[in-house]
């Protein structure tokens, strides 16, 4: 289920499903919770008005910045998960590039799918000399055939390092 989230003894700053997603979601917010290794960091307790909440033990009560400035990012404000929370922050942890992320948002993707689906690896052909070449160098295969594409004789782009356009 999902319950509000507040640092202890402050006010109510979002949604979680989880402890370990309350305890990121004041990570996220930088009230520098304490590490979440200590079972007693996070609790589910019983507020005033008979709902459950998470509570936090963080190292600061109140936002330590404007919080209207830090919700208004328009980054986070582009998808949201199932769960409520923003989607920007996972596809970043996931190693999801802005720009990735935002052009799967455009394609019609839920927020969700573009923050947590990883993407495609491109694997190397194993007949291909000039590809166990470049591995071998130290370029990628996407590298490797994106030179290629680009006029540059398969020799120069598997041995070359960052300046092959002098070539």
């Amino acid at each position: 289920m999902i319950h509000l989230v507040a640092p202890l003894g402050g006010k109510v700053i979002g949604k979680a499903a989880s402890h370990e997603d309350a305890w990121w979601l004041c990570s996220r917010y930088c009230l520098a919770p304490l590490p979440l290794a200590d079972s007693s960091v996070v609790d589910l307790v019983d507020a005033e008005d008979g709902t459950k909440l998470w509570t936090v033990r963080c190292e600061h009560v109140e936002f330590p910045f404007d919080r209207g400035a830090f919700e208004n990012r328009k980054r986070d404000s582009l998808a949201e998960l199932d769960n409520g929370l923003p989607a920007w922050p996972v596809a970043e942890e996931n190693g999801i590039a802005f720009s990735t992320f935002k052009a799967r948002l455009r394609r019609g993707w839920s927020g969700e799918r573009a923050a947590t689906e990883g993407t495609r690896d491109i694997s190397p052909n194993p007949d291909d000399e000039w590809e166990k070449t470049a591995l071998e160098n130290g370029v990628s295969v996407r590298a490797y055939r994106a030179r290629v594409q680009a006029g540059c004789p398969e020799a120069i782009a598997a041995t070359m390092g960052l300046s092959w356009r002098k070539w």
